[in-house]
Formats: C-alpha cells, sequence, structure tokens
C-alpha cells in the first residue's frame, strides 16, 4: 500500500502541466488538427463553415491523442522517478505544414513534441542507474506509442459497436501518430528508444507499426496483436543475429 500511496503522491505533486507546456500544447494541438482537417474546407469550394466544423472535430481527436500518449509518459516516468516535461517541436510542425500544403492534405506528418526527463532525486532513490540515463528515457519514451496503441484498440471497439466517420478517422490518425512517433529522429520518441536500447527499438518498431496497421483493416484484434508480436520478435532476432551479436563479439 506504501508504495502505491508514493505513486499517487507523486501524480499529485508532479503531473501538472506548466505555462509553457500548456502554450506548446495548444499550438501543436490546432497545428496538427489544422494539416488533417486540410481537405476538408468544401469539396467544389471552400466553405467556411464546414472547414471550422471539421477543424472542430479534428481539434477533439488530436487533444484526445496526444494527451493521451503524453499521459502514458508522465505515468511511467513518475512510477520511476522521473517527472516529464513537453516540449512542442517547432521545426517539426512547420515541415509537417509544408508537407500539407505540398500534397494538398494527402501527407500527414504527426511529429508534435518530444519530452525531456526531470530527475526526482528523493524518489529516485535504490533504483539501478539512479541518475538520469539513456534506458530510462527509452522506457518511458516507448510508453507514448503504448498508450497510443491502447487508445487505438479502445476506439475500434467502440467503432464496431456504434460505427461513425469521426472514430474511423480517430484511428487513422493514431495508427500515424504511433507510427511517426518512433521514427529514430530526435526529439521524436524513436530516437530515445533507439539511443536507449537497439535491441529495444528492433522489436518495438514493427511490432507496433504492425499491430496499428493492422487496426484499420477488418482483423479480429487479438489475432492483429499475436501477429504483431511475432513480427516483432522474428525481426528482433534477425537484427540481433545479423548485427548486434558481431559488435558484441568484436573485431576476430
Amino acid at each position: 500500500m506504501g508504495d502505491i500511496a508514493d505513486f499517487f503522491d507523486k501524480i499529485r505533486g508532479y503531473y501538472k502541466f506548466t505555462h509553457h507546456e500548456v502554450r506548446g500544447l495548444i499550438i501543436a494541438i490546432f497545428v496538427i488538427a489544422f494539416i488533417i482537417s486540410f481537405k476538408e474546407w468544401g469539396k467544389a469550394s471552400f466553405d467556411a463553415t464546414a472547414g471550422i466544423y471539421n477543424l472542430f472535430n479534428a481539434v477533439l481527436i488530436v487533444a484526445l491523442s496526444i494527451l493521451i500518449h503524453d499521459f502514458g509518459q508522465r505515468l511511467w516516468g513518475l512510477a520511476i522517478g522521473y517527472k516529464i516535461e513537453f516540449k512542442m517541436w517547432s521545426y517539426g510542425l512547420l515541415f509537417a505544414l509544408i508537407i500539407a500544403f505540398i500534397s494538398n492534405g494527402s501527407l500527414w506528418l504527426i511529429v508534435p513534441s518530444g519530452f525531456m526527463l526531470h530527475h526526482i532525486a528523493g524518489h529516485r532513490l535504490g533504483w539501478f542507474r539512479y541518475d538520469i540515463n539513456y534506458f530510462g528515457q527509452a522506457m518511458v519514451a516507448l510508453a507514448g506509442p503504448l498508450f497510443t496503441l491502447m487508445l487505438i484498440i479502445l476506439l475500434k471497439t467502440l467503432n464496431s459497436f456504434y460505427p461513425n466517420p469521426l472514430i474511423q478517422k480517430a484511428i487513422i490518425f493514431n495508427v500515424v501518430y504511433a507510427i511517426t512517433s518512433l521514427l529514430p529522429i530526435p526529439p521524436l520518441d524513436g530516437s530515445k528508444i533507439y539511443f536507449g536500447s537497439r535491441m529495444l527499438y528492433a522489436f518495438a518498431l514493427p511490432a507496433i507499426a504492425v499491430s496499428t496497421i493492422m487496426m484499420i483493416v477488418d482483423i479480429p484484434l487479438l489475432f492483429a496483436l499475436v501477429l504483431s508480436f511475432l513480427v516483432g520478435i522474428i525481426l528482433w532476432l534477425t537484427y540481433y543475429i545479423s548485427f548486434e551479436r558481431k559488435l558484441w563479439a568484436g573485431p576476430k
């Protein structure tokens, strides 16, 4: 019970967003929402009413998705003694906007942010590798795409009972979000996972990418998860045999 009480104490003390984070969240949400609603401002001609309505729906989708992604990382970070700071990626958002204009909204690049870890000294006592380390960052980063995957599963289940175009769009958005967040480009989650553990990255990227993509098509959920796990294991072993084992063996 003491560990649970300590965890909730950390949530009360360290989960809150700063004013700087809130500003970054709002900007990121509206930029990404504009990108995914780019093609929905009228069909034959510009329609401000339809555009504002679709932008509002896009804001709901993006806000829910980013906050769930961030929630997973903050929760896991606090569990292992780190405070997470949301960091809007200005250059990523600008590049995503350029891609949207060039492709007329057909290509979505969902790269809103990265994060920073802050060491909560008193809550890291007793942990191996006490201070901030690459593997700790990797585990926190991985929590984001995993929570996005859980959101996709929830939305897919809800859509099976109450089919809705907005839910379907939310599923597609989160599939793109999960995959792009795993790209090994700083400050995205994928870069932190890759530099924290190449072996973990070799499993996580294919497993999450395959599982999220299969959520779009009409495939049983359990089958999709099992298949993605097997793909992740196979590619993890392939990477280990082809590269990692040779690195550990060293020059002959």
